[in-house]
């Protein structure tokens, strides 16, 4: 029996929930809505107040503050997180803007094989990088499992462990960045970064984002700012560089 699958969707967002249940009742695939936390509504969620403005201000400068919709999104995926540990069981988490590719049955027959291998597994393709190869890792059904040496911007869908879903709410602790580039930071929670060739989902860029917005109207970043978010990205990139090496090292040596 594959995993339980939820979708994460706003109550008012009706359109989307419509193109999520005429695609997986075609499929006669079950699954479950999730109510999204609405966080312009509900700015004063009680799971906002693990965002800590000022350390992401350290690092990323000014006016780069976490809107209220990306509290909204981490909240939502933080929620599933925590049934998932508390249900015991992996879960497939999707989007409400997901499009379910030809392959998607294929991976919900084999998910039980693929919870039992790996925590986390990223369904839809990479976006870190246009055309990201990936180092494949083994062959399960027609997929080719990869690791991947950058993350997966946004977290239209995956599959998640009980124990992969606790070290994230550990690492969680504290909000620093959206929950995308949360689940991103492979290197620094160690729960690896791994998709599928070929993929079996993926985003549909024709729904407005409840999530992205504009930057504020005539902000400039200062020189301060810049040199902030360039220091924090060359010491992630370091920290990536270095995790994929002793990643790369450890295969050739054991072969997995």
């Amino acid at each position: 029996m594959p995993p339980k699958i939820y979708v994460i969707s706003l109550a008012t967002a009706q359109e989307r929930q419509a193109f999520m249940r005429q695609q997986l009742q075609s499929l006669n695939v079950p699954f479950e809505f999730f109510d999204a936390i609405h966080g312009v509504k509900n700015p004063d969620h009680y799971l906002f107040k693990k965002y800590n403005d000022t350390k992401r201000t350290q690092l990323r400068g000014a006016n780069a503050s976490l809107k209220l919709s990306q509290l909204g999104c981490f909240a939502s995926h933080y929620l599933l997180w925590e049934k998932c540990v508390q249900d015991n069981e992996p879960i497939i988490v999707l989007e409400d803007d997901a499009i379910l590719l030809p392959t998607f049955m294929q991976f919900a027959e084999n998910a039980g094989k693929f919870a039992s291998h790996y925590g986390l597994v990223w369904m839809q393709p990479s976006r870190k990088v246009a055309n990201q190869a990936g180092h494949p890792i083994e062959k399960i059904g027609p997929f080719t499992v990869k690791k991947f040496a950058k993350g997966f911007a946004g977290a239209t869908g995956y599959l998640i462990t009980p124990t992969t879903a606790q070290i994230l709410l550990n690492y969680s602790a504290e909000w620093l960045y959206p929950v995308d580039n949360t689940m991103d930071r492979f290197y620094d929670h160690k729960v690896e970064s791994v998709g599928l060739d070929p993929a079996c989902l993926m985003q549909d860029d024709n729904f407005e984002s409840f999530i992205n917005g504009p930057d504020a109207a005539g902000h400039k970043r200062t020189l301060r700012d810049t040199i902030r978010r360039e220091y924090a990205n060359l010491k992630d990139n370091l920290k990536r560089a270095s995790h994929n090496t002793a990643f790369l090292i450890r295969w050739k040596i054991t072969g997995g």
